[in-house]
Parts: structure tokens; sequence; C-alpha cells
């Protein structure tokens, strides 16, 4: 039983993940699943008016039939045109919710109606159906969708119970019921692979930004992350970019070997993440050069405190441990409440490390950054 709870746990707090962590893609899912539902609906509905008379002659539609026709071509028009006007902009996810919420509703409404008054001296043949379809549907947080759900059921029972007769409508509780167990075993399937389909895009995503060697950003991923950064900061950006390089990298994979190569990488890597915070960029930009934004830092003497540590730390990681002496050349650009972009600074760090190399062999040289027109 305990093994069974946390099971449970487990899954509830994997599926209010999932939901926080992928909203606006479910909010768009969603919201593309909307108007096609609506649309399916009612050409099923006016399909079921045409051919009903001929599989059942003495059958006639009900009031509730027919009012049901122009409030699911309602609901169409109003999703569709919400939905296409969304195309390039982002989608809220509470309107992309509340539209979903608000035509199952209607559909709960809708259905109930033409099952119960439609229907008086039939069973129930639609709405247990649409309780087990509807987690297919939709992908809704499970305390939204069951209460929609059990909101729906608890309705149906109260109404078949007052209207229907006890013979026929017995066996439509007994059918809600079931439904409703049904579905639940239908949404732990579904759900279950969703956050599985969702858990390997995230897996592979991560896997595309991320360096073969070690454990930092690739050249893409950095970039395009300091490119926003830099955006979102401006006019008034305060942050410092670095670039790393290995002094005479390739000499050590001549002598020590690349696998040896791969291990100063990976070291480098690790060293780098350890002396930068969290929050900071920090990427391999290829072959033996790295490259950090340190957001927020655009003190010379912090700068100059961590290239000093960079220098100790690979002193510490290689040559004490190893016997493999290993330095770095570091160019560094600040920026001090100014308006940047990323190419110009990146040149200018570039020509800083430049300058470094020409010094000789660990060496750091710091930039102002200069806006040129």
């Amino acid at each position: 039983m305990r093994r069974l709870m946390d099971y449970c746990r487990g899954y509830f707090e994997a599926r209010r993940n999932y939901h926080h962590d992928d909203a606006q893609d479910i909010a768009i899912n969603n919201l593309h699943t909307l108007p096609r539902v609506a649309l399916l609906t009612f050409i099923l509905l006016a399909i079921f008016l045409l051919a009903t008379p001929y599989i059942i002659p003495d059958w006639t539609p009900s009031v509730w039939h027919l009012v049901f026709l122009p409030v699911s071509l309602s609901m169409f028009v109003l999703t569709a045109l919400y939905a296409r006007g969304k195309e390039n902009a982002a989608v809220s996810i509470r309107a992309s919710t509340a539209l979903c919420i608000i035509y199952e509703v209607s559909l709960f409404a809708g259905v109930a109606a033409i099952d119960v008054l439609g229907t008086l001296d039939a069973p129930a043949s639609f709405l247990p159906m649409l309780f087990v379809v509807m987690p297919v549907l939709f992908n809704l947080p499970f305390l939204v969708m069951y209460t929609l759900i059990c909101l729906a059921a608890v309705s149906f029972i109260v109404l078949v119970l007052l209207i229907k007769p006890l013979s026929i409508g017995l066996y439509d509780i007994f059918e809600a019921i079931v439904a409703v167990f049904f579905s639940l075993a239908v949404d732990y399937l579904v759900t279950t692979l969703r956050i599985r389909d969702y858990e390997t895009r995230m897996k592979y995503k991560l896997l595309s930004t991320r360096d073969a060697f070690s454990s930092v950003f690739n050249k893409r991923a950095s970039e395009d992350a300091m490119r926003k950064y830099l955006r979102a900061s401006n006019p008034v950006a305060k942050c410092a970019l670095v670039i790393l390089d290995l002094d005479d990298f390739k000499k050590i994979n001549d002598t020590a070997g690349h696998m040896v190569g791969d291990v100063v990488l990976r070291r480098t890597a690790d060293m780098l993440l350890r002396i930068f915070r969290a929050s900071d960029i920090v990427g391999r930009f290829g072959g033996d050069e790295f490259i950090i934004l340190a957001k927020g830092m655009n003190s010379r003497d912090s700068i100059e405190r961590k290239c000093r540590k960079i220098h100790d730390e690979l002193w510490n990681l290689m040559e004490r441990k190893s016997g493999l002496r290993v330095t770095c050349s570091i160019g560094a650009v600040l920026i001090s409440g100014q308006e940047v972009g990323y190419d110009e600074v990146f040149h200018q760090a570039d020509a800083a490390l430049y300058e470094a190399k020409k010094l000789g062999k660990d060496k750091c040289v710091i930039h102002q950054y200069t806006h040129k027109e």
C-alpha cells in the first residue's frame, strides 16, 4: 500500500511539473484542438440528425437536438476566431484554459439535455462516452478536468432521477459512474504518454544545447542565450563578456594524446562552472576556447579576481594533480549600464584576448566596452 501511495505521489508531482514547465505549449495545443473538436461536434450532430430517421423510422429530433446544433457551430466560430488571432502571437494560458472550460461546459450541458430531456424513454447514448473521450481531447490539469467531469456527472444523475423513469434512469446512472472511472484510466494512460513525450523532448533539447566534451553550453546555445540576455538588458546592460583560450592546447594533444586533451577540456569547463554563478552563461566556443557572460558584473576588480582564480584553479587541477602544465589567456570586456550588441562586444573581447596572447601565456586583458557608431 505504501509503495502504491509513493507511486501516486510521484505521478501527480510529475504531472504538476509537466503542466507547469510545458504550460505554453499545452495552451497552444489546446487552442489548436478546440476549433477542430467544435467543428467535428457540429458535423457529427448534423449527420446524426439526418441519418437517424432512416435508421429509426418513428424517431424525430427534440428541441434540444436542434438547439445544440447552432450552439456547437457558435463555439466553433468563437474558438476559431480566437485561435486565428493568436497565430503569430503569444498564447494566453489562462485564456486557452478558460475557452476549454467554456466549451466543455457547453458540450456537457448540451449532451446531457439531449440524453435526458430529448430521450425520456430511452437510455442515454452520448454523455457516458463523452466522459471517457474528454481527457484525450484536451490537456488540462487533473483538478480542472475532473471537477468539470464530476460536476457534469452529478448534474446528469440528478436530472435522470428527477425526470426519467426509474427503470431506465438506473441504467443511465450506472453507465455514468462506470464512465467516470473509465475516464480516470484513460486520463492516466494518456497523461503518462504525454509526460514521457515531454521528458524525451526536454532530454534531446538539453543534449542539443550542451557541448559534446563538457557540461557547458555549446557555441550556438551560448551565443543564443547571450544575445537574448543583452536584448532584455538594453539600454542599460551591466555585465562582462569573457573569452578564455587554453595556451598551446595543440601541444597537449600532440604530446599527451587526445584523451588527455578531452580531460583538460572537461576539467576546465567544470572549473568555470564552479567559479562563475549558476545564473551566468558559460559555453565552449570551439576548440580550446570558452566564453562566459557574467550577468550584472561590471567591476574591474571583480573580473580581475575571477581571472586570478581561473589561473590558480588551472594550476591546481592540472599541474599539481597530474604534472601537466596548463595555462590560459583571457580577454574581457566590461559593460557598465550601456546599450550593447552581442557581435560588437564579442569583437572587443576577442581583441582583448589577442592582446593577452601577444603579452605571453597566462595573461589577462580587460577593456571597458566602447560603443562605436
